[in-house]
């Protein structure tokens, strides 16, 4: 073992007056919340909410400091950053600096950080047997980090790589510019990523200056914990007690900074950029006073919903009837304690950036006919009532990220309201949503104005993008426009009838059944009677769509996106209401999902499939995302080298699969005939695999697969396109360069399964396992090749596989191979030295993934999709791998990592 230098720091802190603990139980939770709660302010005025889950297979915990980039020094720009990386790298107790890390993942667990403009969250979950240990772990980070010297060096290097990693990240590009023009004594003005430069080792200061930081912010009365086990509200509280009275509480005020977002004076602006991908955008930003405090109004989201709105005589339905927009989205932008902004943002098509200043226009005009006849107390209870409603059935997600969020949130609400706060909308208030509005002017506003070809005269230093500023031009008059728009009539989605079929509710959830085989559709269907929500979902296979070519899959693309456009005004409202459909193109041919109130879900399935059956097929629209399409897929070539390589094996692997470059190109040679001729016959000879599952019951099922294949399917049944994977045989290797326009360099060294059997399965589930954390350790944290470093889980159909991943600034794709090499080759001696402790350590971290439950009804029915979808009609694929991993034994594993390392492609 490395010898570790343990010099961790002492901190002297004041004792608040007060020394009891507060203890409160009164938090609103949602109608199916099983959880207990309980909210305690400790001595040290650290805030925690303990959360006992009966239900629970996996324990979380995360802890959120109410501090962020924008605290970082002027002089020291990224720190916060810094700091989260820091942390991570040994305490008093625990000072190795994978010790954490290893732990967590030997145990079934993950974990993260993330600093945001005012947050720093930490999170983690982990197999709940061993949560009490990895909470002690966990807890000394807040208390005495080591900062150790040797790891401050190397890790502003993870930095710079992150950094590095995202250089040709549109939106890092974005903020780089907005933080030019904004004002400068701004925190938004700041670099908040960091890299080599600022976090430059100054006269031996940079880890004095991290200490500082600790001291100045990293304090007790700034922290909210949020823990979620199974264990009991006392044996949590007792967990925390002992572990976190020991933060120390420096009495330090939440950061406020006091300055406008712009300088006074310095709008109207406009601000042109180009970007790396196609991209064309327009934005608007209107900096107004702080809007945290008037959280039961929501003037913010009330705004959002009418601007933002999809629906008929919308903003965005006009934009998009001139063929000017291809998307639209508002709301709040950034915000602090010292100021909010109110943001709206315009995907322009073509002909909508050479028309830019008429879209403005119809922006500003928009926002008049808010002001004349949008606030109405009747739109502020139709959406008070529907985020009512989300609250009142929301089910929940997985631990870590229920922790997290509730962490967060635990600094923005009362701890009563800490789940219900941000659905809370009950109190209206016209004055202020008027004074609101008055920010929304032209000449309160931000312009920024992204494409490829705009003008520009200066370059940003850090992200190195062009950009310009210069005043807004006088706009054109768009009174003829201005007649289309209208506001949102009542939406009729809404959902009136919560009732539950079965009111009973069942130890476990139960297994789909095959209710109907048809000549066009077969139909299963899971009745629910354990999540007890009023909600059901709809899937679709409609197989036998296309010959499995590349240039049917553009089209079959193309026609989906027609769908889209067809059904967007009502879906949007739909989706209001709770409500969601998704069309896309699968292997075999289109693929459906309906989901939400099962009170308007037939409603939705009818609308859906008259827009299925006819699309607006009008030549202008299918041109615009015929080039939309094109667009996207081209954009795909300039993603960052990390996503571009996680990406190549299902190209390659997979008969169906296509690279964006082909399906472009597929596109580029169209012919609006044939596309015609496509569609005509696009669902004859069809045949529907149809799931229904929820809140539904066998005759409504029955009664709405029946109408959608009698609705869609026609003529003689026709051959399936066949679906599958192709197999690198043993020994094999293939090597498959890639040119990407990056000075990153990057490998992915893909593994594929001998087979698509169990036992397979369970092997490369244990490989991974084994692999994953020393393979971050050594190739990132000790020998710093990158930020991006991963083994990362890349099973196609049914067949394993798993990639070694690494993109690197700092090394060429030859010595990433031969790190990666010399990795595999250092590791066999691991292997081989694995104790039976050590073993079953990783058996039970694998088994604890596999067992963990479906957390709502939502996860449980893609659960059961995807077994359907996988021909896995017993739904025993799962319990048949937790089988094979409970037989394997340690020479096996031994066996198999040989076998892997020298003869899998």
């Amino acid at each position: 073992m490395k010898r570790i230098v343990v010099a961790f720091v002492c901190f002297l802190f004041v004792v608040p007056a007060f020394s009891e603990i507060v203890a409160r139980e009164d938090i609103v939770k949602s109608a199916g919340d099983t959880s207990s709660y309980r909210y305690l302010l400790l001595p040290n005025e650290l805030q925690v909410l303990l959360i006992s889950d009966k239900n629970a297979d996996k324990a979380a915990a995360s802890l959120d400091v109410f501090v962020g980039s924008s605290s970082d020094p002027v002089a020291r720009q990224g720190l916060a950053h810094f700091l989260e990386h820091m942390l991570f790298l040994g305490t008093d107790r625990y000072p190795e600096p994978d010790e954490y890390q290893a732990f967590i993942s030997e145990h079934g667990g993950r974990h993260n950080a993330y600093t945001s403009f005012e947050h720093t969250n930490y999170f983690f979950d982990i197999n709940p047997a061993s949560f009490e240990s990895a909470l002690d772990r966990f807890s000394r980070f807040f208390v005495a980090p080591l900062f150790n010297a040797e790891y401050v060096e190397r890790e502003k290097n993870a930095v710079h790589s992150e950094y590095k990693a995202r250089i040709k990240n549109d939106y890092r590009r974005q903020m780089d510019v907005f933080s030019q023009v904004v004002n400068p004594e701004h925190p938004a003005s700041k670099f908040s990523v960091g890299n080599l430069d600022t976090l430059e080792d100054r006269d031996g200061k940079l880890r004095q200056d991290l200490l500082a930081f600790y001291k100045a912010h990293y304090s007790a009365n700034r922290m909210a914990l949020v823990v979620l086990a199974p264990s009991s509200l006392d044996e949590l509280q007792a967990m925390v007690l002992e572990r976190f009275q020991e933060v120390p509480n420096f009495n330090t005020d939440k950061p406020v900074h006091g300055q406008p977002l712009f300088a006074q004076g310095s709008l109207p602006l406009l601000v042109t950029m180009q970007p790396v991908r196609e991209l064309r955008e327009l934005s608007l930003t209107f900096p107004m006073p702080a809007m945290h405090e008037f959280d039961r109004q929501k003037p913010l989201a009330y705004l959002a919903n009418l601007i933002g709105h999809e629906g008929k005589g919308s903003l965005l339905e006009v934009l998009k009837s001139r063929g000017l927009a291809e998307g639209l989205r508002a709301g709040e932008g950034i915000a602090d304690r010292s100021g909010s902004s109110f943001d709206v943002t315009i995907a322009l098509t073509p002909a909508g950036f050479e028309q830019w200043r008429e879209v403005l226009s119809l922006v500003y005009r928009e926002i008049d006919l808010v002001r004349q006849r949008g606030i109405a107390q009747w739109r502020f209870e139709e959406q008070g009532a529907l985020a009512d409603q989300q609250f009142r059935f929301k089910e929940l997600s997985d631990p870590i990220n229920r922790v997290s969020g509730l962490a967060a949130s635990l600094h923005e609400y009362p701890y009563e309201d800490v789940m219900r706060g941000p659905y809370r909308m009950d109190q209206y208030d016209e004055s202020l949503l008027q004074r609101i509005l008055g920010y929304l002017s032209p000449d309160n506003a931000m312009v920024m104005l992204m494409a490829p070809d705009v003008d520009t005269a200066r370059v940003t230093e850090k992200y190195q993008v062009p950009y310009g500023v210069t005043r807004v031009p006088a706009l054109p008059d768009s009174v003829v426009a201005q007649k289309q728009l209208s506001l949102p009539e009542a939406n009729p989605f809404v959902p009136k009838n919560f009732d539950l079929l079965l009111p009973e509710k069942a130890a476990e959830p139960g297994l789909p059944a095959l209710l109907e085989t048809r000549p066009y559709y077969r139909l299963w269907h899971y009745a629910d009677n354990y999540y007890q929500v009023p909600k059901a979902q709809l899937y679709v296979a409609i197989r036998g769509v296309g010959d499995g070519g590349v240039a049917q899959a553009a089209m079959t693309d193309l026609y989906v996106r027609l769908v889209e456009e067809t059904l967007n005004e009502t879906s949007y409202e739909a989706a209001l209401a709770g409500l969601r459909y998704g069309v896309n193109r699968r292997d075999d041919g289109v693929g459906l999902l309906f989901s939400g109130f099962d009170d308007k879900l037939p409603l939705l399935v009818n609308v859906v499939t008259e827009g299925l059956l006819k699309p607006d097929m009008s030549a202008e629209l299918i041109e615009r995302l015929r080039q939309e399409l094109i667009r996207r897929w081209r954009n795909a070539a300039k993603d960052t080298p990390y996503l571009q390589l996680m990406r190549e094996p299902g190209y390659l692997l997979d008969i169906n699969a296509w690279q964006p470059s082909r399906l472009a190109e597929a596109l580029e040679a169209f012919s609006p005939e044939a596309f015609q001729q496509f569609v005509d016959g696009l669902y004859r000879g069809v045949f529907l695999e149809v799931f229904a599952s929820g809140n539904i019951d066998s005759q409504s099922a029955g009664e709405m697969a029946a109408s959608l294949a009698a609705r869609i399917a026609s003529g003689e049944s026709k051959p399936w396109p066949e679906r599958g994977i192709t197999r690198v045989l043993p020994g094999t290797k293939m090597q498959v360069p890639m040119a990407i326009d990056h000075k990153d360099a990057g490998i992915l060294r893909y593994y594929q399964g001998r087979s698509d059997s169990v036992e397979e399965t369970a092997r490369f589930l244990f490989l991974r396992q084994l692999i994953k954390a020393p393979f971050f350790h050594d190739l990132r944290t000790q020998q710093q090749l990158g930020y991006v470093v991963a083994a990362v889980d890349q099973g196609l159909d049914r067949v394993p596989g798993f990639g070694l991943m690494v993109q690197s600034p700092v090394a060429g794709v030859p010595a990433l191979e031969v790190a990666i090499d010399k990795f595999l080759e250092d590791f066999t001696g691991v292997v081989n030295a694995l104790s039976a402790d050590e073993f079953e350590r990783h058996r039970a971290a694998i088994l604890t993934g596999l067992r963990e439950k479906p957390k709502s009804l939502a996860e449980q029915s893609a659960r059961y999709w995807g077994s359907v979808d996988l021909r896995d009609y017993d739904f025993s694929r799962r319990q048949q791998i937790i089988a094979a991993i409970e037989k394997m034994t340690l020479p096996q594993v031994v066996e198999i990592y040989g076998l892997i390392m020298r003869e899998a492609g």
